[in-house]
């Protein structure tokens, strides 16, 4: 279960940039057989006076986010393989948000697999056959890729 967790500015994502979001990360799991319902996303707009850096508050016409992602499914195996991750993820976030003008930061936090439950039940071990019949149930359509 990816959980990618947008805390951000007013204002910052519009109802379309959220949903786009959402599936270009979903989509780079799933490319490497993370199943899609596994990928969580959301999004928490705070107010000008809630975010602060550097002990300054943020002006209510800047547009910040701070990205936490969580990682309980799956861990990086090697150096090389997380370059790759973040190479992926900034093709993703660097265009869009230099666009926009904003600033952003954002971290990976690899959390214990065996600390992990869905509904009160744990996951199916990593590539064993009943967590890829889990991910049967969400048949993924872009072109599978190694990290």
């Amino acid at each position: 279960m990816p959980l990618w967790v947008f805390t951000h500015s007013q204002d910052t994502f519009s109802p379309s940039e959220k949903s786009e979001l959402a599936q270009l990360l979903t989509n780079l799991y799933v490319k490497v057989l993370i199943p899609a319902f596994f990928v969580n996303v959301q999004f928490i707009e705070l107010g000008p006076t809630d975010i602060y850096v550097g002990g300054e508050g943020r002006s209510s016409s800047s547009k910040y986010t701070s990205i936490s992602i969580y990682h309980p499914a799956r861990g990086f195996d090697n150096d090389a393989s997380k370059k790759r991750f973040l190479d992926k993820v900034d093709s993703i976030l660097t265009p869009r948000f230099q666009e926009k003008g904003m600033d952003w930061e954002y971290f990976i936090q690899e959390t214990p697999r065996d600390l992990w439950r869905i509904n009160g039940v744990t996951p199916p071990a990593a590539g064993s056959k009943r967590e890829k019949e889990w991910f049967q149930l969400n048949k993924p359509t872009p072109e599978r890729e190694s990290l």
